[in-house]
């Protein structure tokens, strides 16, 4: 009879050994200083600059990054523009808040009848909903704003082609 075991004792070394030599072809080879320089002007084309230059400095970044980025042996690249990043956190920050304002809007559209019934004490409440909206919105804005960047960083991020 031949025994189940051995069979599979081999197959699993050699899939073993595959995932090793695919975890040695991914790695990221930037240095540290050049990393807390290319981090640094992110944040200080954000703080200096009020957030216009921050486009271009994060398109510089990411293609440092992908610069070097090796994934499974083939290099990353990052074809983004800042001018194209640029004109859509313009969209984004224009839109934006017209949808908070929307959105507060009908908020108290449907339940304004509810908040405003002329006892003293329910405007109170009404007024200190706004803010509390405002907040809320706000932080579902900036959430949905960092999931568009990561998106828009994505689509513009590939595998290098070879010149060959």
């Amino acid at each position: 009879m031949i025994d189940c075991h051995m069979n599979k004792e081999p197959k699993q070394k050699r899939q073993k050994e595959k995932q090793e030599q695919d975890l040695a072809k991914s790695r990221f080879t930037g240095e540290l200083l050049m990393w807390i320089w290319t981090n640094t002007l992110y944040y200080a084309s954000i703080i200096f600059t009020m957030g216009i230059l921050m486009p271009f400095a994060l398109c510089y970044r990411e293609r440092w990054m992908a610069k070097h980025t090796f994934i499974e042996g083939k290099q990353l690249e990052f074809y983004g523009r800042g001018w194209i990043l640029f004109l859509r956190k313009i969209l984004w920050i224009i839109f934006g808040p017209i949808i908070i304002g929307l959105a507060i809007g009908l908020f108290f559209a449907i339940f304004g009848s509810y908040i405003g019934d002329g006892d003293s004490s329910v405007p109170l409440l009404g007024t200190a909903l706004i803010p509390f909206l405002t907040f809320v919105f706000f932080a579902l804005f900036m959430t949905w704003l960092a999931r568009q960047m990561r998106r828009w960083i994505t689509r513009h991020t590939r595998f290098m082609q070879d010149s060959n």
